[in-house]
Formats: structure tokens, C-alpha cells, sequence
């Protein structure tokens, strides 16, 4: 699944693969450009997109993440 999302201001593409056992691959992208990958748990697929923009924004909070 894909989706377009706005951190900090700016726009960029959300993609989710589902990797079994409740696991979701999720790459955050500019472009081609992958900036940021993790993986996180999710019961369904529409519990995937907010628990992501909770991950990301915790990044960008703490650093980890640089836009």
C-alpha cells in the first residue's frame, strides 16, 4: 500500500509491504529516494498507516530522523 503524507511541512510517498506474523515493512520515500525504513506491528492494514506516522514523527522528534 501506498499513500502520499506531509511531515514537517513537507509531502512524501508512505509504502507498506506486509512481511507476515503481523509485520509491516514501511519505507518512507522522496521520490525513488528511500530516507527512512523500519518495520512495525499492525493487526490490520488500516492500523498500519497511523502507528507509521507515529513512528515517523517520534523519529523526527528525537533525531533520528533528518528531512
Amino acid at each position: 500500500m501506498e499513500k502520499t503524507i506531509t511531515l514537517a511541512g513537507q509531502q512524501f510517498n508512505l509504502a507498506t509491504t506486509y512481511d507476515g506474523d503481523s509485520q509491516y515493512h514501511v519505507q518512507l520515500r522522496n521520490g525513488e529516494q528511500v530516507l527512512h525504513s523500519f518495520k512495525i506491528a499492525a493487526e490490520t492494514e488500516q492500523d498500519v498507516i497511523p502507528a507509521a506516522m507515529a513512528h515517523l514523527q517520534a523519529d523526527l522528534a528525537m533525531g533520528n530522523l533528518q528531512l
